[in-house]
Parts: structure tokens; C-alpha cells; sequence
């Protein structure tokens, strides 16, 4: 309010008058405004209309009028100076008042103008650091220059700015580092830790094309370009899905009615016999990569509730154990009762139920005892709960594990090549990862790593 503008023009309001009352004196000294030091006080009321605001500017050349004026008169009386004196007082007057009106509005529309600059700048701001994607300026030191809210998440950069103005993480810093020394690809994938969520850094120059020149990141998590990614997958499922069912479900069940008309028939050899089982066989292989698809196509956006673990894991159990024909052994190793995280319970339990389906079949085929073990922990480098199904089978050939999650990729003529893949992707959609290791006892060991967004 105008107390505050006060407190900050006072000293400025003091120290004016105190060099217009002295240049006065000097006027008055030297024999009035005839001398032409009056000129002098041109400028320092010009120049109080800029350091002093609001109505106290306008005080400051009318103190210099008076003090001028109050000169001459005393000049004229007890000096005998020449009338005409008034005349160029008056004068010097007037341009007084005009030269500190001109320097205020100018002044004014000065500080206007800064305050637009300042509000749009804080707009700006305030809009990059609720943008979703992070946005960095490394300077040509590799410094960082300023970063919005996004990418100190992202980076795991903390918020207190001495540290936030540092240094970027060693693997964004490395793949910064080859793009200025060779300019490849404009964006790269990387990890911040070898169990974080793959983020996406675009990079573009700044300014003028010199040495020192600055750099701007844009880093988006990837699991939003795969989520986008994802829903031209099942669109695209989608129109399949229905020609399938129309093209190949019906005349399939027409023929694997047929084989079993066929079987029925009391004049049939062994041979046909066997080769109408095989028909059977195989349409039922077929029906299975029928369902595996329309599986996919119809699976809805993944709906995240917060689970406990040891819970969670114990009823998937029994409720998986229910549903199985012949003796099955499930074990669990959970780290702690309190473990929670986020995910889609039916996701998850289709998950687990394709990853603990193969890892029975393979434990019984190497064992002859169908068994697996479920395991829950915390990993120690990102803090964040996963879940592990372990076989004891004989394991993945080191030259196969590359294709495991290929769709339609399979070791078995009864397999569809389609489970593995169903639940890398339902893992995507709960933003999870599902990634494969040889078990130390020999067998096979899945793992469901869940991400940073999702908490303990």
C-alpha cells in the first residue's frame, strides 16, 4: 500500500531534498538563476521521478521552485538583481515539472513492463513445473541450469536447490555426453537404477550454435509412449478378434465336431482313429491361441487397488489350488506381512496363474512332482516390492531366453507361444516388468518387478 511505498521512497525523498535545498544555496550564492546552476536542478528532479514514487515525486520539484523563487526574492530586495530573473526562475520552473512528469511516466511504464515480464515468466514457469514431462537445460559444463518438478522426480533429484542445482545421474549424463559428441539419435532410453521405470530423454540445442552452448532435455516416462502404444495394440486386436471369431471359430468347431462324430464310429480303424484324435488334439490347440487373443483384445485398462502382499498372495493360492486337477504343491517365502503395492488384482492373478501353470507342467516333467515356489520381497536398490515364481525344471537354454517373450514363440508342440507374452503385457498395463533368470537350483525364476509410481 502507499505506507510500504513510503518506507522504500523515504530515503530517497531525503536524500533529494537535502541536494536540492544545497544546490539552492549554491544557486543563491553564485547570484540566482542568472548564474545557470539552476540548470543543474533539472536533472535531479528529473531524476526523482524515477527514485520516488507516487505523489511524494511531485513534492520534490515544487520544494525546487519554492527554494528558487524564495533565492530570487531575497536577491532582488537586499541585492538589487534584475526583475528578468523571475521570468527565467519561472521558466526553469515549469521545466522542472515537466522534466520529473516525463521521468515519472516513463518510470511507471518501466516498472509496468518488468512486472508483465516477471508475471509472464513465473507463468511460464509455474506452467513447465506442472508439465508431466521433465524439462531440463544442462549448460555446456554439464551444470544444471534450471529444472522443472517433473525432472527432479524422474532423476531422483531432491528439491533443496543448492543440491538440485548439481549434476545429472551418470547414465543421463553418459548418453548427453554421446549425443554431443556425435549427434546420433535426438532421444534415448535409459534407467536411472537398473530396476527403475525405462525413461525417454529427447535433447535439442539452445541458442547459438557455438561451443558453449546450452542444452534442453525433455525426459518422459516411456510407460506413458507404451501405454499409447498399447492402445493402438488392442484396437488393432480388436478388428482381429472379430474376424477370427467369424473365420476361423466357427469352421474350426465345425471340424472338431466332425472329428468326434468320426471317433464315434464303430467302424474305425486304429489308424483313423488316431489320426481323428489328432484333429481333435490340434483344434484345441487352435481354440487355445483363439482364446489367448481375444484374452488380449478384450482386456479392459488395468483399475490399480492397493494389495497386501502376503495376503493377496496367500488367497491366489488357495484360490488357484482349487481350480487345478491332480496334486499340486504351492510354497510361498513372503519378506513381511506389511509389504502393500499397487496393481490390478485380475491382472495379476492371470499373471501368476500363466507364470505358476508352466512352472508346474515343467517341475512335474523334470521332478515328477508338480510344485513351485512363490516369493515376495523388497528389492534393496529401488525399495519397491516384487513378486517371483520359481520352477524346478531343467530351465531356459541360454540361446532361448531372448525369444521367451516373443508371441506365438514356443519349445512345446501342445504350447501357444501366447502365455509369456500375455503377461509381459499385463504387466506393462499395471506399469510392472516381467523378466526371466535362471533359478540357483536349476529351474526357472520370473519375476514381476513393480515400479517407482507404485509405493510400499
Amino acid at each position: 500500500g502507499s505506507a510500504q511505498t513510503l518506507s522504500r521512497t523515504a530515503p530517497a525523498f531525503i536524500i533529494i531534498v537535502i541536494d536540492i535545498i544545497c544546490l539552492s544555496l549554491l544557486i543563491a550564492a553564485s547570484g540566482g538563476v542568472s548564474s545557470g546552476l539552476g540548470n543543474f536542478l533539472i536533472f535531479t528532479c528529473a531524476f526523482s521521478g524515477s527514485l520516488v514514487l507516487g505523489r511524494m515525486s511531485s513534492v520534490l520539484p515544487a520544494i525546487a521552485v519554492i527554494l528558487l523563487f524564495y533565492g530570487e526574492f531575497y536577491l532582488f530586495f537586499y541585492q538589487a538583481n534584475e526583475l528578468q530573473n523571475f521570468f527565467q526562475a519561472g521558466v526553469l520552473g515549469v521545466i522542472y515539472f515537466v522534466a520529473n512528469i516525463f521521468f515519472q511516466t516513463a518510470s511507471l511504464q518501466l516498472r509496468k513492463t518488468e512486472t508483465e515480464v516477471i508475471t509472464l515468466e513465473q507463468t511460464n514457469q509455474l506452467i513447465i513445473d506442472t508439465m508431466k514431462t521433465g524439462v531440463v537445460v544442462i549448460a555446456s559444463d554439464g551444470s544444471i541450469k534450471s529444472i522443472n518438478h517433473a525432472a527432479k522426480a524422474f532423476l531422483r533429484i531432491p528439491s533443496v536447490p543448492e543440491i538440485a542445482r548439481d549434476r545429472l545421474p551418470y547414465r543421463l549424463a553418459d548418453e548427453l555426453n554421446d549425443w554431443r559428441a556425435h549427434h546420433l539419435a535426438d532421444s534415448v532410453t535409459f534407467h536411472i537404477r537398473e530396476s527403475s521405470q525405462p525413461l525417454i530423454a529427447s535433447f535439442s540445442t539452445l541458442g547459438s550454435t557455438t561451443t558453449a552452448e546450452d542444452t534442453l532435455i525433455f525426459i518422459e516416462d516411456s510407460s506413458e509412449v507404451q501405454h499409447q502404444a498399447q492402445q493402438f495394440k488392442l484396437a488393432a486386436l480388436g478388428r482381429l478378434s472379430a474376424s477370427i471369431a467369424h473365420e476361423i471359430r466357427n469352421p474350426l468347431g465345425a471340424i472338431s465336431h466332425a472329428a468326434q462324430l468320426l471317433a464315434e464310429s464303430q467302424e474305425l480303424s486304429k489308424g483313423d482313429a488316431r489320426l481323428s484324435e489328432i484333429i481333435q488334439n490340434h483344434c484345441l490347440r487352435m481354440n487355445d491361441v483363439i482364446e489367448h487373443v481375444l484374452n488380449m483384445s478384450r482386456r479392459k485398462n488395468a483399475t490399480p487397488q492397493l494389495l497386501n502382499l502376503s495376503t493377496w498372495i496367500q488367497g491366489f493360492s488357495a484360490d488357484f489350488s482349487a481350480g487345478q486337477t491332480g496334486q499340486i504343491f504351492i510354497d510361498t517365502d513372503i519378506e513381511s506381512d506389511t509389504i502393500s503395492f499397487n496393481a490390478d488384482p485380475i491382472h495379476l492373478s492371470q499373471i501368476l496363474g500363466n507364470l505358476c501353470q508352466n512352472g508346474l507342467r515343467y517341475s512335474l516333467k523334470n521332478t515328477g512332482e508338480a510344485r513351485v515356489l512363490i516369493r515376495g520381497k523388497i528389492d534393496t536398490t529401488s525399495m519397491m516390492p516384487y513378486l517371483e515364481v520359481i520352477d524346478y525344471g531343467e530351465g531356459v537354454a541360454e540361446s532361448l531366453i531372448p525369444h521367451l517373450f516373443e508371441p506365438f514363440y514356443t519349445t512345446e508342440a501342445t504350447g501357444t507361444g501366447l502365455g509369456l507374452y500375455l503377461s509381459m503385457e499385463l504387466c506393462e498395463a499395471n506399469s510392472a516388468r516381467l523378466s526371466y533368470s535362471q533359478a540357483s537350483g536349476g529351474g526357472s525364476c520370473f519375476r514381476v518387478s513393480f515400479l517407482e509410481q507404485y509405493r510400499q
